[in-house]
């Protein structure tokens, strides 16, 4: 498993594409579209619940560096919400989409976790990282000297990830540990709730792998315009996940870096498909979808079940989704 995996890593690095497109998954049945007449108006019954948001600069407890993102009048601690960032994407490039999900109620921490890749330094996520963090942000919430003094609950986690690091979340809730992906023991944490992955696959040997979710409620989301990881991949990876709820969200004009602050972050993976969509536009509606898929069922937040079941699917012009509740 290791060897064709790693060499999947080596060839995003190098900018090429993977896998080859597949033929599209969703009939036009499953698929439900949005009857907005315009393509990029959003009349969104859902909104963030603060707006006075901040960021916390600290380490690991083993040592990553690591950005929280947090809202400051927050009246109740919030669920951690971990993004584990794609292959050579530095945390910095991240601020705008975690900052869009922090609004909605989360801590989103955003670490770098440095590997050595084939013999050089490479900004890598590994599986072992949920539970890192998660130890992390129990020191924070229990340290009276830290700003986040008793403001995170630490029962309750929620995954982010893009491009590798959605691999490696996608790995993080099935259980699955190995080398390089994952060093040591791994247990899924009974804190884990919900996950919502961009731009991401999880292949292997020429197939999808199966992905046995059974606890943790899983969103994939995709862009358009995606050349490194097409929206067919993604989708196959949505085929292959075992249990709803879950969804597949397909976000029209953005390609592979439509989560990041800019296009293609430097010393990232080269990305030729330009995006169609401006990058505010695709983080803001990346950040959406995702953070009200977490709030539905991390918080049981039943406007947020609205939304991605009904109001969001027939008012969002940018997206199309598949979904089972």
């Amino acid at each position: 498993m290791e060897k064709s995996r790693s060499l999947l890593v080596v060839a995003m690095w190098v900018g090429a594409t993977v896998v080859s497109a597949v033929s599209y998954l969703g009939s036009e049945a499953t698929v439900r579209r949005s009857t907005a007449l315009s393509d990029t108006a959003v009349t969104s019954e859902i909104s963030p619940q603060y707006d006075d948001m901040t960021r916390y600069s600290t380490t690991t407890v083993r040592g990553d560096s690591i950005d929280l993102y947090y809202a400051r009048n927050a009246k109740q601690p919030l669920p951690v919400a971990l993004l584990l960032q794609g292959l050579n994407v530095d945390k910095a490039y991240y601020s705008k989409f975690a900052e869009q999900v922090g609004r909605y109620g989360f801590v989103v921490a955003v670490p770098n976790h440095t590997v050595s890749v084939r013999g050089r330094d490479e900004l890598f996520a590994q599986v072992g990282q949920v539970t890192d963090v998660l130890d992390s942000m129990r020191r924070e919430t229990q340290t009276p000297k830290s700003p986040l003094y008793e403001k995170i609950d630490p029962e309750t986690l929620v995954l982010l990830g893009h491009s590798h690091g959605g691999m490696m979340g996608l790995d993080a809730i099935r259980g699955a540990c190995d080398v390089p992906f994952c060093v040591g023991d791994y247990t899924i944490p009974k804190e884990l709730k919900a996950a919502a992955f961009y731009g991401t696959f999880l292949w292997e040997d020429g197939e999808y792998l199966s992905i046995d979710n059974s606890r943790v409620p899983t969103m994939l989301v995709a862009g358009s315009r995606d050349s490194l990881i097409t929206p067919e991949e993604t989708q196959h990876t949505y085929a292959q996940i075992k249990y709803p709820p879950k969804i597949y969200v397909r976000v029209e004009g953005a390609n592979h870096y439509g989560i990041t602050d800019r296009d293609n972050p430097p010393g990232s993976p080269p990305e030729p498909s330009s995006p169609t969509l401006p990058q505010d536009q695709a983080i803001e509606t990346i950040a959406r979808w995702s953070a009200v898929f977490l709030r539905a069922y991390a918080l049981e937040d039943k406007t947020a079940l609205d939304y991605l079941y009904r109001s969001g699917t027939e008012s969002d012009a940018l997206v199309r989704v598949i979904a089972e509740p």
